[in-house]
């Protein structure tokens, strides 16, 4: 797999973009020209000398791009139009001018890093080599929320369970989290295609872990289906975490109502072992367990609304508020859960460690307001 430096090199040159003295137009188009075609001629699985060598043209590459910033950003943007229309475009240089310019913040250049996205191959063994760069634009077309992207995670995430490494975060995605990702920065519509995928026995036991960090009440019917088409204790410890940390009071009903006659005999003592807690889960409960953490407990409901608008603009982050401040408020529930998914939601842009913790906090949040409600 390539190693490469260039979200380093992005972040570093962001600011000074331009600095340099500019080549002339001529030499610039020449010398990004010939940069592209660097890219175009890399190949998967060449041994660790070519790929040491690749990675130096890379690095050189992006170095710069970097440096000539403004100047080179519409002739990447033309030369990637052109490999878009290409009748054989090339994979390597789809995903990594189409990265670069997604990347760039300007509307045109996200416009054209999706296009790119979806003319590549997925299934094309450079793109397989590159998986880390692939699944970040398909992040990024999720996060300007492409109706396409459904269809391309599906098909090349969901069933995987290919793990994802953000070395910059010393984090390793797994199958299941990498999809969280992927239909969390989409936003609230992906459950819908995520609950659809509950009837294909292959894809259910992973649409119902994606639903225990995403789902809602309204997924409730679905998931119970899904446990009546498989009663064993693999699907049932799945549809149990649902239940109790996504579908509120009605989750807590569903567990407590569940015939163990219709599972197995693992699924049957799971469910005999855990009654006690789903009996004892009520909004008091939920309060209790959000005493110990930490930030500001009491707020009024004009600073509440502050904070919460504060969390959903930066991402999720809510350092300074404790949940009690939030559970209780007296803002109405159904405006709070609605603030929090929002939150939830822009907390999926950071693929980090810190942003799953925050998910983590922002769901027992939503599911107790959901018992508050009751």
């Amino acid at each position: 797999m390539l190693i490469r430096s260039l979200f380093i090199l992005l972040l570093v040159a962001v600011g000074a973009a331009g600095a340099a003295a500019p080549a002339g137009a001529a030499t610039l188009e020449a010398q990004t020209a010939e940069k592209l075609q660097q890219i175009r001629a890399i190949r998967p699985g060449q041994g660790d000398q070519a790929d040491d060598a690749y990675n130096k043209q890379l690095d050189a590459a992006w170095e710069f791009f970097n440096t000539n910033k403004q100047q080179v950003l519409p002739i990447l943007r033309r030369l990637l139009k052109a490999e878009i229309e290409a009748r054989e475009p090339n994979n390597m240089v789809l995903l990594d001018i189409g990265w670069y310019l997604h990347e760039s913040e300007l509307p045109d250049g996200r416009t054209l890093g999706r296009e790119a996205l979806f003319r590549l191959d997925p299934r094309a063994p450079i793109i397989e080599w590159n998986r880390k760069e692939f699944f970040e634009l398909v992040h990024g077309a999720a996060e300007d929320h492409d109706p396409r992207v459904l269809t391309l995670i599906d098909s090349e995430f969901l069933r995987s369970d290919k793990k994802i490494v953000i070395p910059e975060h010393s984090l390793e995605l797994d199958g299941t989290v990498v999809c969280v990702f992927l239909y969390g920065a989409y936003g609230a519509d992906a459950e819908s295609a995520v609950r659809a995928k509950l009837t294909d026995r292959s894809s259910a036991n992973r649409a119902i872990e994606i639903l225990i960090w995403l789902g809602s009440p309204e997924s409730l019917q679905a998931v119970g289906a899904a446990l009546s088409a498989a009663p064993n204790y693999e699907t049932l410890s799945r549809v149990a975490a649902y239940m109790m940390q996504a579908a509120g009071p009605a989750g807590r009903d569903f567990m407590l109502k569940l015939d163990p006659k219709m599972l197995d005999a693992q699924g049957r003592d799971f469910l005999s072992k855990n009654r006690g807690a789903v009996q004892a889960t009520t909004f008091d409960s939920i309060r209790k367990s959000s005493e110990s953490l930490p930030g500001d407990k009491r707020l009024s409901d004009d600073e509440v609304k502050t904070r919460l608008n504060a969390m959903i603009a930066n991402f999720g982050k809510a350092d300074r508020t404790s949940p009690l401040a939030i559970l209780d408020s007296g803002l109405p529930g159904n405006f709070l859960i609605a603030q929090l998914l929002e939150a939830r939601h822009r907390s999926l842009y950071r693929l980090s460690d810190e942003a799953l913790g925050d998910v983590e906090v922002t769901n027992s949040l939503i599911n107790g307001l959901r018992y508050r409600n009751h």
